[in-house]
């Protein structure tokens, strides 16, 4: 299993361009209007250069997101939970 370590918390206009095209993705699956001031954390999963974004507009919870992850078979590191703990509700 890979581990999934917070890189960012940031707004979309400041996501690097190798990055971004990994939020709109996101964006269309969730069928999400993107707004270039809204807050996105991002993920990487170790090893590769697969990104996962967060939006932190109605977010996930922690538990959602550990199942989204185990489905790309990675699991959030300790550090990275606690430091998203405060952004996505419990």
């Amino acid at each position: 299993m890979h581990v999934a370590r917070l890189v960012a918390i940031t707004e979309l206009r400041n996501l690097p361009p190798d990055i971004r095209p990994f939020v709109e993705f996101k964006a269309m699956i969730e069928d999400r209007e993107m707004d270039e001031k809204e807050v996105v954390a991002v993920l990487n999963i170790d090893t590769t250069t697969c990104y996962v974004p967060v939006f932190l507009r109605n977010p996930p919870t922690i538990d959602q997101l550990e199942k989204e992850l185990a489905q790309q078979d990675a699991k959030l590191s300790s550090d990275s939970k606690e430091a998203l703990s405060s952004h996505l509700k419990n």
